[in-house]
């Protein structure tokens, strides 16, 4: 079976397929969106449906829990951490299978969003007419740069998935940053309760920003379609890491809440913290209603604790054995590939095997699903096998130690 090695610390079991459920999720929330009519799915099964789209989500508090452990055990231990190493696993992660899919994607199979979103489109039914190869140099460009979503007139070309890559790029950027804001604090506060305040200055960050956004979206489902994810400055506003920085901070503090379990010996005591999970579960669900995004990251925050906590005191618990379950792994292990493919392949169906129609039996729904399943498993496993594995195989080679390419991350345990 390959999989990936963790670039620091020993593996955590559950958390590929924890990003399996992220893909897959994503993909489901896509295909509803783009090719289930809505007159032939009943009301809560479409409700059901749209909570999908919410596997991104996981994604990005997945991200926030991985990337600032190594910082915080940096710091604990008082030993230097190594940022030119850090930034360029980041890259390796991202722009090798990224920029291959994107060039195959938008110059070979015709298969990316053209232009942005236009007001005339007549919402998401439109978006498909978008769809095709892209000519435009400029546009080609951003989207190969990584910096189409910073732009109204590039903006959700290409990919279409690829702006959440912006938005990551901008938290690697700023997490050095709340790390030694961290460390300062903590010589008066102590790392944990230094972290603490990081994590939720980002979440502070991402709800007032986001709220602020909202308020300003109005009109008709189209209209409001358009100036969430059209060409506009309010769509780049929105999709910027100022409003999903509360789903980073709360995936930050989740990996705080795991460096505490790990101090839990006595078994009352760990027994007491699942119970303030599944608490907080509860609470997070409830949140929902009132912070739809909010809410579903910090269930996931929690899910994740679950898994990894339970990875940790090595007992044995259904879900991590169902994420641990070989197909379920092996999708988690491709999952980026998995995301960036699934919706050139929607389209692909859509325009190829459809014939530019929706399905409109459920048997009809059922065989594209399954198609668009299984060609981007197969597409995504070709790409991590020939341009993913391969570039992450390099974060592992040491790199030798220098003092100008160590960020000093020293903070007081507490």
């Amino acid at each position: 079976m390959l999989e990936v090695q963790p670039t620091s610390g020993r593996r955590l079991a559950g958390i590929e397929g924890l990003r399996a459920a992220a893909a897959l999720s994503v993909m489901l929330g896509h295909f509803n969106l783009h090719l289930v009519p809505g007159e032939l799915v009943p009301p809560l099964a479409r409700h059901l449906l749209n909570l999908a789209g919410q596997g991104l989500t996981l994604f990005f508090v997945l991200s926030g829990f991985l990337l600032f452990g190594p910082f915080l055990t940096a710091a604990a231990q008082s030993r230097p951490f190594n940022i030119s190493r850090y930034f360029a696993n980041r890259f390796l992660r991202i722009y090798p299978a990224y920029v291959t899919i994107f060039l195959v994607v938008a110059c070979g199979l015709g298969l990316a969003y053209m232009s942005p979103i236009s007001a005339t489109n007549g919402g998401v039914e439109g978006v498909g007419e978008t769809v095709g190869r892209m000519a435009d140099a400029g546009a080609i460009l951003a989207n190969v740069l990584l910096v189409q979503t910073l732009l109204p007139w590039t903006i959700k070309t290409g990919l279409g998935v690829s702006w959440s890559l912006t938005a990551e790029i901008c938290f690697y950027l700023v997490l050095p940053v709340l790390a030694v804001v961290a460390v300062r604090l903590s010589g008066r506060w102590g790392l944990s309760r230094a972290a603490v305040a990081v994590s939720t200055g980002m979440i502070v960050v991402g709800l007032v920003c986001r709220t602020i956004g909202n308020m300003q979206v109005h009109g008709d489902a189209a209209a409001q379609f358009y100036q969430q994810w059209g060409g506009t400055w309010l769509a780049v506003y929105l999709r910027s890491i100022l409003c999903q920085a509360d789903l980073f901070g709360l995936g930050m503090l989740a990996a705080i809440g795991y460096r505490h379990s790990l101090t839990l010996s006595a078994r009352e005591d760990r027994a007491r913290f699942r119970r303030w999970l599944y608490v907080a579960a509860a609470a997070a669900a409830a949140m929902t209603r009132v912070e739809y995004e909010f809410g579903f990251a910090m269930f996931f925050a929690v899910v994740v604790l679950l898994v990894t906590t339970e990875t940790a005191s090595r007992r044995p618990h259904w879900l991590v054995a169902l994420l641990e379950w070989h197909p379920i792994r092996w999708i988690g292990v491709i999952s980026y590939s998995f995301y960036l493919w699934h919706l050139p392949v929607i389209w692909g169906v859509y325009k190829w095997l459809l014939h530019g129609e929706r399905p409109q039996t459920l048997p009809l729904i059922l065989a594209s699903y399954a198609a668009v399943l299984l060609v981007t498993i197969a597409l995504s496993a070709l790409t991590y096998l020939a341009v993913e594995r391969p570039a992450l195989l390099l974060k592992t080679r040491p790199a030798r130690k220098r003092s100008a390419e160590a960020l000093a991350l020293r903070g007081t345990v507490n």
